[in-house]
């Protein structure tokens, strides 16, 4: 229990900045703390679930993994691979976004999609290639899943053996947040 109450605590910091909120969120904590000690679980689970609900709507879009890949088998099921690829070789990148807002499907189902900004910068860190809604992704969802995870798979055909940054802007087609991050790469012969 302790360490259920050090995190939720730690959670309420991140999020609320004024007392007064943070006082309610520490009822909310207190009572699933309680929850938890009176042999309810579930209730508890429940109830760190509003408040991590809290946490996922209030807080910016942010990506919590992001990292080149051989294969990928769901989420946080993945081989990492050393940023280093041939001239013509594809790369498959690994997204975990967090915090990111859910759509409805015409069926009323949820989704989540997301639209990528990509620039590639080259050795001397100049900008090589950039394009606005580079690639679309999106995820058909049955509930409000938190466990997503992308797929990208880029192909930068020509590219001469030297050190690059590949850099991506993840837009949420379902709200205005963004999340953007980098990959450094090699290219070898």
């Amino acid at each position: 229990m302790r360490n259920l109450r050090t995190a939720a605590i730690l959670l309420a910091l991140m999020l609320i900045p004024s007392y007064g909120q943070a006082s309610a969120l520490t009822d909310q904590i207190e009572k699933a703390e309680a929850l938890l000690a009176s042999d309810q679980p579930k209730a508890a689970f429940d109830q760190l679930d509003q408040i991590t609900d809290h946490f996922w709507t209030q807080s910016p879009m942010f990506v919590r993994k992001a990292l080149f890949v051989s294969e990928i088998g769901g989420y946080g099921n993945f081989k990492e691979k050393e940023p280093v690829f041939k001239p013509n070789e594809a790369q498959m990148i690994y997204v975990e976004p967090v915090a990111f807002s859910y759509g409805k499907a015409d069926d009323g189902s949820s989704n989540a999609s997301w639209s990528v900004d990509y620039s590639l910068n080259g050795p001397q860190g100049t900008t090589l290639f950039e394009k606005e809604d580079f690639v679309k992704l999106g995820v058909p969802l049955t509930r409000h899943n938190r466990e997503i995870h992308l797929k990208m798979t880029i192909n930068l055909s020509g590219l001469k053996p030297g050190d690059y940054v590949s850099n991506y802007l993840l837009k949420d087609m379902n709200s205005d947040k963004t999340a953007s991050f980098s990959l450094p790469f090699t290219v070898v012969e």
